[in-house]
């Protein structure tokens, strides 16, 4: 079984390859939490991220076609089931991968949690000349003195109080976090998602903070950084709906921000 996608398997992988074609992009596509039979890859994850998650079932291309979901679940089960085996694999392919970009004269850029949200430092470590980015929900992550140089991590808001305190906190030390935003102006599922507005800046307990537009690229490793001293900025996303009941528990549920 291969583990690792090619940036032309997600949308925003593929743009982002598409506006910076000095990365070879690569990414492991693991079944998320409320998708993966009871094997969670996501220690962190919410309530609502769980039945939310644009990685499951009921939205994008897994709506469609069942065997990309079946696809997540066996990396999923076969993780579970032989660590060992699975990890080898695993290196395996990011050695051909550092291979291929050595020889195009590119930069391996890889995404390891595309809908999970596991550790992979010691992996990383292996491959210094590579760069290596996701989003975390595990924020103790993202200070940790144990993170390699090249790995660029991004806290990620949900509905729940204290991670959303802990990325306020985290924001006023400068790092940067990621939230979804929801425009109330329309009718934004599926493809429409993308219509959505973002706010330029948006106040979170009494700060006034610069947003990101987080879209335009999927790679955050090329995001604006904070200055010392300065907070961090916020990499706005807009919420990605598979359908309208979808997007009226996202809203309900407080996962997202409001833009009226």
């Amino acid at each position: 079984m291969k583990l690792l996608s090619p940036a032309s398997a997600n949308t925003k992988t593929r743009k982002s390859a598409e506006k910076a074609r000095e990365y070879r992009i690569v990414s492991l596509m693991l079944a998320p939490a409320a998708s993966a039979n009871g094997k969670t890859v996501c220690s962190h994850s919410s309530a609502a991220c769980e039945k939310l998650c644009v990685g499951g079932d009921g939205i994008g291309l897994a709506q469609v076609f069942k065997a990309i979901g079946q696809s997540r679940r066996d990396k999923v089960n076969w993780l579970h089931a032989d660590r060992a085996a699975f990890m080898k694999q695993l290196e395996s392919e990011l050695e051909t991968e550092q291979r291929l970009a050595d020889r195009d004269g590119t930069t391996l850029c890889g995404r390891m949690n595309c809908f999970s949200d596991l550790n992979w430092f010691s992996l990383i470590r292996r491959f210094p000349s590579a760069v290596f980015y996701d989003y975390t929900k595990n924020l103790q992550r993202i200070v940790s003195p144990e993170k390699p140089e090249n790995y660029w991590l991004t806290g990620s808001f949900t509905e729940n109080k204290k991670n959303q305190q802990d990325c306020i906190e985290l924001l006023r030390r400068g790092e940067n976090i990621a939230i979804a935003f929801a425009d109330l102006s329309g009718h934004f599922v599926g493809n429409r998602a993308l219509y959505q507005r973002l706010p330029k800046t948006w106040t979170l307990d009494g700060t006034e903070l610069q947003v990101l537009d987080g879209d335009d690229s999927d790679l955050r490793m090329l995001d604006k950084r904070a200055k010392p001293g300065k907070p961090g900025y916020i990499v706005g996303l807009r919420l990605k709906s598979g359908s309208s009941e979808q997007r009226r528990e996202s809203i309900e549920s407080g996962f997202c921000q409001l833009i009226e």
